[in-house]
Protein backbone atom coordinates (compact mmCIF):
# COMPACT_ATOMS: atom_id res chain seq x y z
CA UNK A 1 0.00 0.00 0.00
CA UNK A 2 1.69 3.52 -1.38
CA UNK A 3 1.58 6.07 1.50
CA UNK A 4 0.79 9.88 0.92
CA UNK A 5 -0.33 13.24 1.11
CA UNK A 6 -3.73 13.92 -0.04
CA UNK A 7 -5.32 17.47 -0.70
CA UNK A 8 -8.96 17.06 0.73
CA UNK A 9 -10.31 20.17 0.69
CA UNK A 10 -7.69 22.09 0.87
CA UNK A 11 -5.53 20.14 3.85
CA UNK A 12 -3.24 17.69 3.55
CA UNK A 13 -4.51 14.47 4.93
CA UNK A 14 -2.49 11.26 4.95
CA UNK A 15 -3.55 8.85 2.78
CA UNK A 16 -2.97 5.14 1.46
CA UNK A 17 -3.74 4.50 -2.06
CA UNK A 18 -4.63 0.45 -2.21
CA UNK A 19 -3.27 -1.24 -5.04
CA UNK A 20 -6.47 -2.42 -6.46
CA UNK A 21 -9.27 0.45 -4.91
CA UNK A 22 -9.37 3.41 -7.06
CA UNK A 23 -9.82 5.82 -4.60
CA UNK A 24 -7.53 6.78 -1.50
CA UNK A 25 -7.80 5.97 2.24
CA UNK A 26 -7.74 8.87 4.72
CA UNK A 27 -6.36 8.05 7.75
CA UNK A 28 -8.22 10.20 10.38
CA UNK A 29 -6.33 12.43 12.75
CA UNK A 30 -7.16 12.85 16.38
CA UNK A 31 -6.74 16.18 18.50
CA UNK A 32 -4.22 16.46 21.12
CA UNK A 33 -6.13 15.34 24.28
CA UNK A 34 -6.54 17.21 27.72
CA UNK A 35 -7.16 15.06 30.31
CA UNK A 36 -7.87 17.87 33.25
CA UNK A 37 -11.78 17.74 32.83
CA UNK A 38 -11.22 14.16 33.40
CA UNK A 39 -8.81 14.66 36.18
CA UNK A 40 -11.27 17.32 37.88
CA UNK A 41 -13.96 14.47 36.91
CA UNK A 42 -12.05 11.85 39.06
CA UNK A 43 -11.31 13.81 41.88
CA UNK A 44 -14.99 14.89 42.20
CA UNK A 45 -16.41 11.52 42.12
CA UNK A 46 -13.82 10.30 44.98
CA UNK A 47 -16.13 13.15 47.20
CA UNK A 48 -18.77 10.75 45.89
CA UNK A 49 -17.36 8.05 46.74
CA UNK A 50 -17.10 8.66 50.43
CA UNK A 51 -20.70 8.82 51.26
CA UNK A 52 -21.13 5.78 49.08
CA UNK A 53 -18.61 4.33 51.33
CA UNK A 54 -20.75 5.29 54.08
CA UNK A 55 -23.75 4.08 53.19
CA UNK A 56 -22.34 0.68 51.97
CA UNK A 57 -20.63 0.23 55.46
CA UNK A 58 -23.68 0.89 57.40
CA UNK A 59 -25.86 -1.46 55.26
CA UNK A 60 -23.31 -3.75 55.43
CA UNK A 61 -22.64 -3.93 59.45
CA UNK A 62 -26.63 -2.92 60.56
CA UNK A 63 -29.27 -5.93 60.24
CA UNK A 64 -31.20 -3.26 62.08
CA UNK A 65 -30.56 -0.27 60.17
CA UNK A 66 -30.97 -2.59 56.65
CA UNK A 67 -34.28 -3.84 57.87
CA UNK A 68 -35.61 -0.62 58.71
CA UNK A 69 -34.52 0.69 54.92
CA UNK A 70 -36.48 -2.34 53.43
CA UNK A 71 -39.53 -2.13 55.30
CA UNK A 72 -39.80 1.73 54.64
CA UNK A 73 -38.79 0.86 50.70
CA UNK A 74 -41.76 -1.81 51.01
CA UNK A 75 -44.07 0.28 52.23
CA UNK A 76 -43.27 3.09 49.46
CA UNK A 77 -41.67 5.39 52.42
CA UNK A 78 -39.21 7.36 50.46
CA UNK A 79 -38.74 9.97 52.92
CA UNK A 80 -38.14 7.62 55.73
CA UNK A 81 -35.40 6.01 53.32
CA UNK A 82 -33.62 9.59 53.10
CA UNK A 83 -33.53 10.15 56.79
CA UNK A 84 -32.12 7.16 57.49
CA UNK A 85 -29.67 7.82 55.00
CA UNK A 86 -28.74 11.25 55.98
CA UNK A 87 -28.36 9.96 59.63
CA UNK A 88 -24.94 8.18 58.44
CA UNK A 89 -23.75 11.67 58.13
CA UNK A 90 -23.44 11.76 53.78
CA UNK A 91 -23.04 14.80 52.51
CA UNK A 92 -24.54 13.71 49.34
CA UNK A 93 -27.89 12.73 49.88
CA UNK A 94 -28.53 10.41 47.26
CA UNK A 95 -31.90 10.21 44.84
CA UNK A 96 -33.30 6.79 45.97
CA UNK A 97 -35.80 4.52 43.49
CA UNK A 98 -36.45 0.78 44.48
CA UNK A 99 -38.74 -1.87 43.58
CA UNK A 100 -39.15 -5.58 44.84
CA UNK A 101 -36.10 -6.85 43.93
CA UNK A 102 -33.53 -4.24 45.60
CA UNK A 103 -32.75 -0.61 45.67
CA UNK A 104 -30.39 1.95 43.77
CA UNK A 105 -28.78 4.85 45.48
CA UNK A 106 -27.87 7.57 42.64
CA UNK A 107 -25.26 9.75 43.95
CA UNK A 108 -24.18 13.37 42.33
CA UNK A 109 -23.53 16.64 43.15
CA UNK A 110 -27.37 17.41 42.32
CA UNK A 111 -27.30 21.10 41.09
CA UNK A 112 -23.70 22.38 41.94
CA UNK A 113 -21.06 22.58 39.05
CA UNK A 114 -19.39 21.12 38.04
CA UNK A 115 -21.98 18.53 36.40
CA UNK A 116 -19.22 15.94 35.80
CA UNK A 117 -19.91 12.82 37.58
CA UNK A 118 -22.67 10.51 39.29
CA UNK A 119 -21.80 6.90 41.36
CA UNK A 120 -24.68 4.51 40.81
CA UNK A 121 -24.91 1.74 43.12
CA UNK A 122 -27.90 -0.93 42.86
CA UNK A 123 -28.00 -3.42 46.35
CA UNK A 124 -30.60 -6.35 45.88
CA UNK A 125 -32.89 -7.84 48.43
CA UNK A 126 -34.51 -10.46 46.55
Amino acid sequence: MNQGLFSHRNTPTPAAFHPYLHYPIYFREFPEVNPSKFINSAKDTLNLLSDVEACLKQLANSYEFSKNVMNAAQLSKTETIEQLIKSIGVKETPKISYNPDGITLNFDHKNKPPHCCYLSVQLRWR
